[in-house]
């Protein structure tokens, strides 16, 4: 076999290795979730809108912490910005994760009443992109793991620059 006839079919034979490789169906490591890839402390955040009968437009901000379990249960707290007025309020709920990493929250608040939301688990159940599904109300945001165990590391040892600063002299 000469060296240009090695290179042809050296040549069909990649081709054939390739087509076979691209028609071989795409498999992916099936992440499945649930109740308990919701676990820990939270932070979270919220944003939006809502109108009223009248069609006047009323701004929200929130910002609080949620404790999951892990088995379908939250507590918590947030700070509550309804168009310029503050409310702090404690609050208690239940979710549900469905194998899709999709689920459901209930939350009732001290001040707020009960309010509903879609989320989405990211990255490894330690976020999640929420949205609120109560009519007439355009809430959205996210919700993110505090010290979670996969970050968690103990910070280097250092002099501090100012001795004095400590009380020393």
């Amino acid at each position: 076999m000469s060296v240009i006839s090695a290179h042809k079919a050296f040549g069909r034979l990649a081709m054939l290795v390739l087509a076979g490789a691209l028609a071989a169906p795409l498999t992916f490591a099936d992440t499945v979730c649930d109740a308990s890839s919701l676990k820990g402390a939270f932070s979270f955040r919220l944003s939006g809108s809502s109108w009223d009968s009248q069609g006047y437009l009323y701004f929200h901000g929130v910002a609080g912490r949620l404790v999951s379990d892990g088995a379908g249960a939250l507590t918590g707290s947030n700070t509550y910005n309804y168009d310029g007025t503050v409310y702090r309020q404690t609050l208690t709920g239940s979710y549900t994760i469905s194998d899709d990493c999709t689920g459901t929250v209930t939350l009732t608040g001290t001040a707020s009443g009960t309010t509903h939301y879609d989320i989405v688990l990211t990255n490894n159940g330690q976020e999640a992109e929420v949205v609120q599904t109560d009519s007439g109300l355009t809430l959205s945001g996210s919700m993110k793991m505090q010290n979670p165990a996969a970050t968690t590391t103990t910070p280097p040892a250092t002099t501090p620059a100012n001795p004095a600063a400590q009380g020393k002299k």
